[in-house]
């Protein structure tokens, strides 16, 4: 198209041979070719002496073009007669972004370059979107348990917990309750938690901080804290680090005691095949009493459509035995070991119900004893959005020296909300 004006402007093209050449290139449309063959006719009419000026809009224009005294040749480029290029983002989503896994890492993309001067400016579209609150709740969840031995000793436990995104994707967790510690001969201790829990994914690494106070009727205020994290291990494997610190619940007289413990250590779980799994834990303790633990616990299972066969193994090791003196079980050689029974599966549309069994034996001190256990627990679906679990154990595992007879025993219950 420019080749064809540097024609015109040096009258090298004519009348039907400007035609032609227009043809030739595929541009003819009659709003441009028409008045410039009727500026080509006028020029030709002018130098046989018979000149007229342009009548139309369209034949001004052009004329203006080749007037060689005009500055509207030299401005005509590539620019303005092709618009501006349209710059076009793919919509595909690359499911592995780190942004998809976790809008807290998100990267806005690189601000678009700036358009040449002689492009005509396009409004920026921006996205007026509903604007997400600081904290959009999801979920609560509320913990019930009481669990009780045939020595007298309860300890009941309320822990509603309510958890939500922040606008980051990072989530946030409040925890609060109402627990209760009872045992003959001791105060019992009512207990208040307050309690506050950030997670966050960094790259492969999904990390929870929390901490908060432990609110007492009788007893000083307390602190607590803990962290977490956890990393896969290839497809099959997850590995998780846990410190914790806080009072020790192990029951009324730890907490009138005011025995608190620092504990850590990590966890591992294998899916080794989609019917088969191993899990095991290491945990270290430091007391404020001086003393220190080492227990650990694994557990390898195996699925028959759903039935599971288990083995399960827990030992439990304290430097000094200060039961006598700190209220809690603390034994200097302890070791379970029994295998498990599980049936898992729907007893109706709404009700899905899991039974276990386990027996083997327990050493304490280097004597052997039977160990077994049973329960059961059920979750009822009352809604799209919410959850019940109701459960039942009981155990003779032993938990405290003396006596010939261990029977402890457990209700529990767990309410589930999604908003």
């Amino acid at each position: 198209m420019i080749s064809i004006f540097t024609k015109i402007k040096n009258q090298q093209l004519y009348g039907f041979q400007l035609l032609k050449e227009l043809f030739f290139l595929g541009v003819f449309v009659p709003g441009v070719c028409l008045p410039l063959v009727m500026v080509i006719a006028r020029v030709e009419a002018a130098e046989k002496g018979s000149f007229s000026k342009p009548a139309t809009a369209a034949e001004r224009l052009i004329w203006h073009w080749l007037e060689p005294s005009t500055e509207g040749w030299e401005a005509l480029s590539l620019e303005s007669l092709d618009p501006a290029p349209v710059q076009i983002q793919s919509s595909e989503t690359l499911i592995a972004a780190p942004e998809n896994l976790n809008p807290g890492l998100y990267i806005p993309p690189p601000p678009p370059e700036l358009t040449p001067p002689e492009a005509i400016e396009t409004p920026i579209e921006t996205d007026d979107g509903p604007i997400m609150p600081f904290w959009q709740i999801e979920d609560l969840t509320v913990e019930f348990a009481d669990e009780f031995s045939n020595f007298d000793q309860s300890n009941q436990v309320i822990e509603p917990t309510v958890s939500g995104v922040l606008p980051n994707g990072d989530r946030l967790a409040f925890t609060t309750g109402f627990n209760n510690y009872t045992q003959p001969d001791v105060d019992s201790v009512t207990n208040i938690p307050l309690k506050v829990a950030w997670t966050r994914e960094m790259g492969d690494f999904t990390t929870t901080v929390g901490g908060g106070i432990d609110i007492f009727d009788n007893l000083p205020l307390s602190l607590n804290f803990q962290v977490n994290t956890s990393v896969p291990l290839g497809q099959q494997a997850n590995l998780s680090f846990f410190v914790e610190q806080g009072p020790y619940k192990f029951n009324a007289t730890t907490l009138n005691e005011q025995i608190t413990a620092w504990r850590y250590g990590p966890n591992l779980y294998w899916q080794i095949d989609p019917s088969t799994s191993f899990f095991s834990l290491v945990r270290w303790g430091r007391y404020n009493d001086g003393n220190r633990e080492q227990q650990s616990f694994s557990r390898f299972e195996h699925r028959l459509g759903e039935f599971a066969i288990a083995a399960n193994m827990f030992n439990w090791r304290y430097r000094q035995d200060l039961e006598s003196a700190s209220g809690y079980f603390s034994p200097q050689d302890f070791l379970v070991i029994n295998g498990e029974v599980v049936w898992q599966g729907e007893i109706l549309d709404w009700l899905d119900c899991r039974l276990s069994a386990s027996w083997g034996q327990q050493r304490l001190a280097g004597e052997w004893t039977p160990a077994y256990s049973y329960g059961t627990q059920c979750t009822m679906k009352v809604s799209e959005s919410t959850e019940i679990d109701l459960g039942y154990g009981f155990n003779n595992v032993i938990s405290q020296s003396g006596g010939s007879a261990f029977n402890n025993r457990a209700v529990s219950g767990t309410l589930r909300m999604s908003f």
